[in-house]
């Protein structure tokens, strides 16, 4: 293994699956904070959430979160789902099914981070459809990478699976939406924000950043296999399975064009 700079990110290139384990782990065991994993197909200039991407200045920001908003209220209008579990809950959820928000997904395994970064959406114009497809390595196409996150640790009592720092929010689905949401469970998932100060939340969120991993892709693939617990069908459930999905579905809350930066509830190819 060994150092190197892209982008302006100080990278740890890995050629060894036990390698991978033991970066994860070094900086697992050396934080105050937890760290989880965000499996990408390149290195970024920051770290947004998809609500906030392409955007430079609050005023954009504070439409792009009213109209959010709005859209999410929708949802808890059309499904009574909605009531059985707390607030703080709900938008999350919705950004794990399609929608553009202030969260960002994570996970806690990192091979699942790693088959994230191993393939890439193909999606339509409009987001409701998305196929995901194994990347095709070459010479512009050469690595995977995982991102190493912070997120604090202070669980709040009240809200079972939700976490609040000094700088971040951080909540485990599997905790704090009952378990007819399939989705968050296969993949392992979690999602975070950077908490909002005097001017608002950031619109990067990249100060979380404690490490980047870079693996050969050709090698990566050597990795995962070829089962089935780690792969389209095993981490996004169908609507058959997946009661959650199901209704969110057939909520007949539609995609808005004049609001297209908020996404959708999107069919996953399986």
């Amino acid at each position: 293994s060994n150092w190197i700079k892209e982008n302006g990110q100080i990278i740890l290139n890995v050629e060894e699956s036990h390698a991978l384990i033991m970066a994860a782990g070094y900086l697992k065991h050396n934080n105050e904070d937890g760290i989880y994993f965000r499996g990408q197909r390149k290195i970024y200039d920051d770290l947004s959430p998809g609500l906030y991407r392409g955007i430079k200045n609050d005023s954009a920001k504070y439409g792009r979160e009213t109209a959010l908003y709005k859209k999410i209220d929708e949802f808890k209008s059309n499904c009574s789902l909605f009531s059985k579990f707390g607030d703080y809950a709900a938008e999350p959820i919705l950004q794990h099914y399609g929608l553009n928000t202030t969260w960002i997904d994570i996970v806690d395994n990192i091979w699942v981070a790693l088959w994230f970064a191993c393939h890439e959406a193909r999606c339509t114009k409009d987001g409701k459809f998305i196929h995901y497809q194994k990347r095709i390595p070459d010479e512009n196409n050469k690595f995977a990478y995982i991102y190493l996150l912070a997120a604090n640790l202070n669980p709040d009592r009240k809200k079972p699976g939700y976490w609040r720092g000094n700088e971040t929010e951080l909540i485990d689905l599997r905790v704090a939406a009952p378990s007819y949401f399939l989705r968050p469970h296969a993949q392992h998932g979690l999602l975070f924000r950077c908490i909002g100060k005097e001017s608002g939340r950031p619109l990067s969120y990249a100060s979380q950043i404690k490490g980047v991993v870079r693996i050969p892709l050709r090698k990566a693939f050597d990795w995962l296999g070829n089962g089935q617990t780690i792969g389209t069908h095993a981490l996004f459930p169908p609507a058959y399975y997946d009661n959650g999905y199901k209704i969110l579905l057939q909520s007949g809350v539609d995609f808005d064009a004049k609001a297209k930066y908020i996404g959708c509830i999107n069919s996953v190819g399986t």
